[in-house]
């Protein structure tokens, strides 16, 4: 999940990041042929994951900790991401795969990722259940969620005021006569525009599985949006400029708008959703003894806690503590605890579908 932290829009973050990192050569190599069995290769984005890594040395971190020099393996996107790895299938070069968890999942159809085990990888007891990434039995675990952005309605603080209207609340709140005109949500075609949907059959009384109250929520709520915004550069921008009053996004970026002065506050309706970021074990990768070992160190309190006191992020392990500044912001356990579990393989079914009846019905 990377740069959501910074930016709240994972795909432009994470891109922009890559992008503006790409000159950087330190520890950014493409694995060679064969990797020595002190090396682990580390497939996911660039942005804040390379800061952490090299700038804040965290690679030597965990090279002090578990005796193995990690190499990462930037690519721009989730999709991109889990391209190079299947690509790789007969003959991988990397050792562990982390990426949005809507393109991950399509690994576990690429029989891609090696079971996780409690005694290999001990931080597993630690994660929150629904951190969990089971195969479609639910027989055995094949990854896990370090973090993610949880769901949330941003709005200019000035202009609700200056208007009079309440605060958000409720999620069916985008649905409010005295906001059309006003909304700002991400498109279909992105993760967070497919959640939209998704949390709006559920506040509907529908699911996954009967998404019809989706579409039917967000056919009355189209005609309001003033952005369909595929960046978070241009949500900010109509937020700041008063284009728009409200806008569906993610924790992350709320508070990245926060430390760059925008008026805005942010509301996290009950119940909680969260868009997580995904990590597994390549199958016959170079190096599974430190592919674990990395797992297990990633996903530790230690380094969960320096990812959401940097970049504000969502993280699943119940023994992190925060400071009390970052624990004001961040969601509690209590939260965590009751986040919804979102049926991915039956999103992952109809995403297709889906995002065409978007784009033909909704942001028409």
């Amino acid at each position: 999940m990377s740069s959501k932290a910074n930016a709240g829009k994972p795909l432009f973050t994470r891109r922009s990041a890559s992008l503006i990192l790409a000159g950087a050569t330190i520890s950014i190599v493409m694995p060679r042929a064969r990797a020595d069995e002190k090396t682990v290769y580390l497939l996911t984005w660039g942005g804040t994951i390379q800061q952490m890594l090299e700038r804040d040395n965290w690679a030597q971190k965990f090279a002090d900790a578990a005796g193995f020099r990690v190499v990462l393996v930037p690519k721009a996107t989730g999709t991109e991401i889990m391209a190079t790895a299947i690509a790789q299938k007969s003959n991988p070069q990397v050792d562990v795969v982390q990426s949005d968890l809507l393109p991950w999942l399509s690994g576990i159809d690429q029989d891609l990722y090696v079971p996780l085990d409690r005694s290999s990888v001990p931080n597993i007891a630690k994660l929150y259940e629904p951190a969990l990434i089971k195969d479609r039995k639910g027989a055995q675990i094949l990854g896990v969620e370090p973090y993610g952005d949880l769901f949330c309605l941003i709005y200019n603080k000035d202009t609700f005021a200056k208007k009079g209207w309440a605060p958000p609340s409720k999620w069916t709140d985008l649905e409010r006569p005295e906001l059309k005109g006003q909304l700002l949500i991400p498109p279909g075609t992105s993760a967070y525009g497919l959640y939209a949907l998704i949390i709006e059959a559920r506040a509907h009384g529908g699911s996954e599985r009967d998404i019809e109250p989706g579409f039917k929520a967000m056919e009355k709520i189209g005609p309001g949006v003033v952005d369909w915004s595929d960046t978070f550069a241009k949500m900010s921008q109509f937020l700041e400029d008063g284009t728009a009053a409200l806008a569906f996004h993610g924790v992350a970026g709320a508070l990245d708008m926060q430390r760059r002065g925008l008026p805005v506050a942010y509301v996290i309706p009950d119940p909680a959703y969260m868009s997580p970021t995904a990590m597994g074990i390549m199958k016959n990768g170079p190096n599974p003894a430190g592919a674990r070992a990395f797992v297990n160190w990633w996903i530790s309190p230690e380094v969960l806690a320096y990812r959401a006191e940097t970049y504000g992020q969502t993280v699943t392990n119940k023994d992190v503590k925060l400071s009390e500044a970052a624990a004001a912001k961040l969601p509690d356990k209590e939260k965590l605890a009751n986040l919804v579990e979102i049926d991915y393989f039956t999103v992952l079914n109809n995403r297709q579908a889906w995002v065409d009846r978007f784009q033909r019905e909704v942001s028409k």
